[in-house]
């Protein structure tokens, strides 16, 4: 059920981001507790098709944001995700 959530979040993202291709905007993080079995990368997938940015590079983001390199996630981690926000006009 979470992978379907997450195909169906991915899929109206992708959508909408060809609308948001506005570079003006703000960076909102979000908390996101970390559960058994996910890693950064699949993380990164759920949120990625919204930020209108290279994959990898917003993996980087993340991992930066959470002073990761080098380091496991493990269940109960909390992340912070920076999202795009469009800006409101």
């Amino acid at each position: 059920m979470k992978h379907f959530l997450a195909a169906v979040l991915v899929t109206l993202c992708a959508g909408m981001c060809w609308m948001w291709m506005d570079p003006e905007g703000d960076v909102t993080d979000i908390t996101y507790t970390v559960q058994t079995g996910d890693t950064v990368w699949a993380i990164a997938e759920v949120y990625a098709d919204c930020q209108c940015k290279p994959f990898g590079e917003f993996v980087f983001d993340i991992q930066q944001r959470n002073n990761l390199a080098g380091k496991y996630i493990r269940p109960g981690d909390k992340l912070v995700i920076p999202l795009w926000t469009r800006a409101k006009k």
